[in-house]
């Protein structure tokens, strides 16, 4: 008889894993551990498979971590596919057909990558902001409380949640409004946090985090934790006060790789100048670096912008010290070269319109002195 704690190693790694058994020394069969493997490798032969894709965006996809756990707890086969950036949709070579297909998209510029998954999987359910925005995940049988599974993405050691939904804002572009209504309490940091032996590292998905009731009983959550905490969807710098602005200072702000300090908000239009100002001094009065702030500014939204409007409000926020990030409405060359413009730091040593006239690109720019390509060429 062999010692199976020395001689015989098995691996269940949960229902959607292959179950590998190796016996040192043992016939197969002969063993009653090998009975038992052959059974549960019968029963994985016949467990309905689930393929999850997750279309866009780098952070794990919190919906399809949802459907995971629904399936898994059913006993399903869960495989999850990241999708986009030449990675295929189609399947390989001799992959079974899964049973049920679930495609996830944050963004509209992956409507490509939609349609692909509708042309190779004409019965997938697709949901997410970047679709229809319509359908939940109630409406498809997935509970929206309780365990998440991470396991797909063994590589993201922080915890990911909201601790509210909803937003005090109805702006024109946003989905927010519509998918998830009026503003509401939803999860502790307690609740959010996996727990040892994780890190203290928390990913706040919240859209309107200072628009909840109990926004103070959170931050004293994390300062008492001793978390770092990532406000992924930004703060709302329009309505900041003196203490909702000594609230963010007081805590471990982060950016997304929990290693600088960042801070992020919102500059929508040029109406907002004078209020997104004062939230900006308050943070920096209550000891936010200049330096560690991030303002998204959205382009090509309001019909009458031109690029004098933007390249104003970027020279502004330069001017305070604040890091200007484009997000284009509408993904066209000239916006998306102005997106490139300010994240590069190109700004800081190139005007716009040298920019522009050099399609876009600053290796088009020629050094003092010279011609560049485009004069070159007679552009």
């Amino acid at each position: 008889m062999c010692d199976l704690s020395e001689r015989a190693t098995l691996w269940v790694i949960d229902a959607h894993s292959l179950v590998t058994a190796v016996a040192a020394g043992v016939a197969w069969g002969r063993h009653p551990l090998h009975v038992k493997l052959a059974a549960v490798i019968s029963l994985g032969a016949s467990m309905p498979s689930v393929l999850l894709l997750h279309l866009d965006g780098r952070m794990p996809n919190l919906a399809l971590m949802r459907i995971a756990h629904h399936h898994r707890a059913r006993g399903d086969q869960v495989r999850l596919q990241r999708i986009g950036r030449g990675r295929p949709i189609q399947p390989t070579l001799g992959e079974p057909t899964p049973d049920h297909v679930y495609a996830s998209a944050i963004f509209k510029f992956s409507k490509p990558l939609i349609e692909m998954v509708r042309r190779e999987y004409p019965d997938a359910i697709i949901g997410g902001t970047g679709t229809d925005v319509a359908r939940t995940l109630e409406g498809v049988g997935i509970a929206t409380e309780g365990t998440i599974d991470y396991s797909d993405y063994s590589d993201y050691t922080a915890s990911l949640g909201f601790t509210q939904r909803g937003c005090r804002l109805r702006c024109g572009f946003c989905v927010v409004p519509t998918k998830e209504g009026a503003v509401r309490g939803a999860h502790t940091i307690a609740e959010i946090w996996r727990g040892d032996p994780w890190p203290r590292d928390i990913h706040l998905l919240d859209n309107d985090f200072f628009g909840q009731e109990h926004w103070r009983d959170r931050i004293d959550e994390l300062r008492a934790g001793g978390f770092r905490v990532n406000f992924n969807q930004g703060i709302n710098a329009r309505f900041l006060t003196d203490e909702s602005a000594a609230a963010i200072a007081s805590v471990k702000y982060r950016n997304v790789n929990m290693r600088d300090r960042r801070i992020y908000t919102a500059w929508d239009n040029a109406r907002d100048e004078a209020r997104l100002f004062l939230g900006l001094e308050a943070l920096v009065r209550h000891g936010v670096k200049r330096s560690h702030i991030v303002v998204y500014l959205l382009v090509g939204y309001d019909p009458a912008e031109t690029a004098a409007d933007r390249d104003d409000r970027r020279s502004k926020l330069r001017a305070f010290g604040a890091t200007p990030y484009p997000m284009p409405y509408v993904r066209t060359r000239e916006l998306m070269g102005f997106q490139r413009f300010c994240v590069r730091n190109i700004d800081k040593s190139v005007r716009w319109s040298d920019f522009a006239r050099a399609g876009y690109y600053a290796e088009n720019i020629a050094p003092a002195g010279q011609s560049s390509l485009f004069e070159v060429a007679g552009a």
